[in-house]
């Protein structure tokens, strides 16, 4: 018996006004455009496109960091279990913080539990994510970058959250390194039953990792379908084009 979507996007739009220098407003960009959705739990998605094609605005409406001009977002639970992990995480971590504050940070914020026991998921996150309990108090400068890749993912994991948006965090990230970081995303799915949406630029960790693939252009989704079925029968031109592209890269 299938289950019920974990988070449920219908007809979600985006536009962003501009100002008149003399005052007032007037129609703007349109950045999302009728966006509709779904995702079940311990599932993958992920949302290709050019850049400009509305991406990273969906995510931040998804995470709460932009507000739709209209539709609506279902989520099945508690407010805060989404997480959204930006563009290069690891540069984003403060070089003076412990492990323990970066991973602390949002339980503070949202005045979870007490100093031992935020140290104790602190601890746990860090397990989690194959970092031993001892780097807690290691300052971030001291961890390598793959390192510090699993460090933003276990402050992402410390609200115990049941889908988290990657908006474009592998880009610029080696081969090898992305490849381990998957391989640890995959476990995290595994044991935790985690949902994923991994926004990317690039259709071919989309193909390799994602269970579904929703192709995004000039703001809207031209094609939704599973993994297997986009790789067989692409059906809309970008969706070839960025089919074609990822083949050549694989030569």
């Amino acid at each position: 018996m299938p289950s019920d979507p974990l988070l449920t996007v219908r007809a979600l739009s985006k536009t962003y006004a501009r100002r008149r220098w003399w005052g007032g407003t007037q129609t703007g960009t349109l950045a999302l455009h009728d966006v509709s959705f779904t995702i079940e739990p311990g599932h993958t998605l992920a949302i290709v496109g050019p850049s400009g094609s509305g991406k990273s605005t969906l995510a931040r409406c998804l995470a709460g960091f932009e507000k739709p001009t209209s539709g609506e977002i279902l989520f099945t639970g508690r407010p805060l279990e989404i997480q959204l992990i930006f563009q290069q995480p690891a540069a984003s971590l403060n070089p003076r913080f412990t492990a323990a504050q970066i991973v602390e940070e949002p339980l503070l914020i949202q005045r979870r539990g007490t100093p031992d026991t935020r140290l104790q998921l602190a601890a746990r996150s860090l397990q989690q994510v194959g970092l031993p309990a001892s780097a807690l108090h290691k300052r971030c400068h001291e961890f390598s970058g793959g390192e510090r890749q699993r460090l933003a993912l276990a402050r992402a994991l410390v609200l115990e959250p049941r889908l988290i948006i990657f908006d474009e965090s592998l880009t610029g990230v080696d081969v090898d390194l992305q490849a381990r970081i998957m391989a640890l995303l995959g476990d995290l799915q595994s044991r935790l039953g985690l949902a994923y949406i991994l926004v990317l630029h690039d259709l071919t960790v989309a193909l390799d990792f994602a269970s579904e693939i929703a192709v995004m252009e000039r703001g809207a989704i031209v094609e939704h379908d599973a993994a297997a079925q986009i790789l067989a029968s692409p059906r809309h031109p970008l969706t070839r084009e960025l089919l074609s592209a990822a083949r050549a890269l694989s030569l």
